[in-house]
């Protein structure tokens, strides 16, 4: 069994100035918690895995190809492998848990 308290991986992030780090890997699956502040950008891009982003506090914007849909805690969401994606307009500290699914880095 794995265990990752997001607060405190958040808090971790905070201090080093970090958006996002890579807290459990296995073969099938990665998880990471990502962490946003007002006045940070996070650039157009894609993965070639599955994305589900469950965003656990704050409030900002997601961008999928000019499709502008905002998100906040307790929401969920799923994006097919390469889909072009940003998050935008962070109101406040944006918190989110991302599973890749297979693990992050096994597909291009």
């Amino acid at each position: 069994m794995n265990t990752v308290k997001i607060r405190e991986v958040a808090d971790e992030l905070a201090e080093t100035g970090s958006e996002s780090t890579e807290s459990l890997r296995t073969e099938n699956v990665s998880l990471e918690i990502m962490r946003f502040e007002p006045g940070d950008e996070d650039n157009m891009h894609a993965h070639g895995e599955d994305e589900i982003y469950v965003v656990e506090s704050g409030t900002a914007e997601l961008n999928i190809d000019g499709d502008v849909t905002p998100v906040s805690a307790g929401d969920i969401v799923h994006l097919e492998p390469g889909t072009d994606h940003r998050f935008q307009a962070f109101e406040d500290e944006l918190v989110m848990t991302v599973v890749y699914a297979p693990a992050t880095g096994t597909h291009q």
